[in-house]
Formats: structure tokens, sequence, C-alpha cells
């Protein structure tokens, strides 16, 4: 600090990157709103509407390429001017733990729901016939599911809530699309929209038929004739060609009240297939963690019509220096 009481200008100094992903919208090609000037100052535990909490990220790579061009002229040559080639960037991200959203992420293409499967079905390496679905009862919000007193859901169990597949074609998938019918199935499968929905929850209690979930549904409240499926893991495949789209906020918290901000509005998979890393922490021990990597997609800046694929904020902090 000076004399003047304003802080000097100098590196940010900050511990952790913490990422946010958001769906975006598939039928329109709208990315989830955000706003540095307005939002930027979030709490880093309550993101703004729309944006999933990925956790704390180990690193996050940016490669840019090559942008700029020079342009030569005369003789002997000499550089006149400077010219954009190309505009791209490739984002490289260790994600913190297998969650479902962060298998999307890693996996590139379409993921889904490992229902439990009834006792006489077929193998089948996505997952055999399901179990059977409940049904949510009125009164239901994003925490509480009222599901009767004959439920095989139990504490522990983790449950997608989520629409019967109809034979409908377009991206299903409540809340986050979760994948692209373009023709409807010779044998439709009757939960294949909770196959690949993203409105999962950990249960966290169940009492005479009421469900008690460890955290929010990424949907919110269930729409009336929603089902649920208990869930047993998750799987993706390397083959189809559905590419999923997010936006992302990765956010650096300077010690000193300055943030960082890296905004992609469209991100889609730039990967050959599902990436994994295993590090080893101790002789025997290995840490194995999925690995985002996708290319940065333009829009279109309304301030003056420029297109851009990164958005860099940097928030100082109070009485700095700028």
């Amino acid at each position: 600090m000076n004399s003047t009481g304003v802080l000097d200008a100098g590196s940010l100094f900050a511990g952790d990157i913490r990422a946010y992903f958001a769906p975006v919208d598939r039928g329109t090609g709208t990315p989830m709103a955000f706003d540095a000037a307005s939002m930027g100052r979030f709490n880093l535990d309550t993101p703004p509407a729309g944006w999933i909490d990925a956790g704390v990220v180990s690193s996050v790579k940016r490669d840019t390429g090559e942008s700029w061009k020079a342009v030569w002229s005369g003789a002997p040559a000499m550089v006149k001017s400077q010219g954009r080639s190309k505009v791209e960037e490739i984002v490289e991200v260790l994600l913190p733990g297998w969650t479902r959203l962060a298998v999307a992420l890693s996996a590139g293409t379409q993921t889904m729901n490992l229902l439990k499967t009834a006792v006489d079905a077929n193998s089948n390496p996505s997952g055999g016939a399901g179990a059977g679905a409940d049904v949510v009862g009125s009164g239901a919000t994003s925490t509480v599911l009222q599901l009767g007193s004959t439920t095989a859901v139990q504490a522990g169990d983790v449950v997608v809530v989520d629409v019967d597949y109809a034979g409908t074609t377009g991206y299903v998938g409540t809340g986050v699309a979760g994948a692209y019918v373009a023709t409807v199935p010779e044998i439709p499968d009757v939960d294949f929209v909770r196959r690949v929905s993203f409105n999962v929850a950990r249960v966290l209690s169940v009492d005479a038929g009421v469900v008690t979930l460890a955290s929010t549904l990424p949907a919110g409240v269930p729409d009336p004739g929603m089902k649920v499926s208990v869930v047993v893991g998750f799987v993706d495949r390397n083959g189809g060609s559905f590419a999923q789209e997010w936006s992302a906020l990765f956010v650096v918290d300077g010690f000193q009240g300055d943030r960082l901000i890296l905004h992609y509005p469209r991100l889609q998979p730039a990967g050959e297939g599902a990436a994994e890393n295993a590090s080893e922490i101790a002789k025997g021990v290995a840490r194995w963690r999925p690995v985002a990597r996708m290319r940065a997609l333009p829009v279109v800046d309304a301030v003056d019509g420029v297109g851009a694929v990164c958005f860099r904020s940097y928030l100082p902090a109070a009485m700095r220096r700028v």
C-alpha cells in the first residue's frame, strides 16, 4: 500500500480454481446467461441460477494456437501490418472427481445412467431393461419426492427423475438435453429419457414413501407425470455423433480480494474420446480423475457485434491501483 492508502498493483495471489458449467439450450443454441459486471462477485458456494458447481479443478490449460499473422511486403520484405488468421481456443480441464457432470464433460459424447435392471433383464453394455419406475406424487419439491409407501427407493440410492419416453424426436432430457433422437427407434425404451437425463440426486432418507434428497434436482420441481428410477452408475461409449455443449466459468479468487473469471459461453468436445488421468500419490496407490478437453465456439458480443470465444474478466480488489 502506498502513501495514498491505495494498494500497489501486483500479481494475483490465489488458491483454488473453481469451475461451473451450464447447459447451452440445444434448441436455440443460446448459452447460459452470465454478465461479469452484474454477476461477477457471486458467492462461490452459490453460483447464479442455472450454473452447476463442478468443484475445485486442478488445472485449466488454454491453447489458443496461432491467431495473428504478419503481412509482409517490399524488397527486402518487411512487416507492414498484422491480421487475424483464425480464432481458436482449446480448453483442457482436470476434474476433481467422478460425478454425473464430470463423466459427461470427460466423455464428450452421449453419457447414460446405468439404471437398476429388472431381475430377468438381458445383459446389455449400457444397461438392460429397467426394474421399473415410481410415479412422483403431488406435493413434490426439488428436494423432496412423494413416492408412496411401496417404493423400492432406499436411503443412499442415486435416483433420476424424468418423464417416460413416448417416441418423440429431437432433444430429450429435462433441464439438460442428454441426447438427440433423429428417428423413432423400432423398439422404444420407456426408460430412455431417464437413461440420458442429468436430473439426478442422492437419496438422504426415506420415510413412509417420502424421499428426501441430499441435493436439489438440477431441473427443479418435478413436472406432473415424471417418474423415479434408481441409478447404480454412469456409462459413456466411444461412438455416436451427439456432441454435448456447455457454458463454463473458471473462477480464481485472489487473497487480497481480487477475482479472475474465464467465461466460455460455448464449449463442445474436442478430444478423441473419453480421457482419464492417473497420478501415483503413494506406492501402489493412484488417483484417477476425468479429463475434459473442449473446443470454444463463438458468440457475438452485443456491444459491438464482434465474434469471440472467451471473455476474461478481472475484478480488482478494493483500493487496488488501476
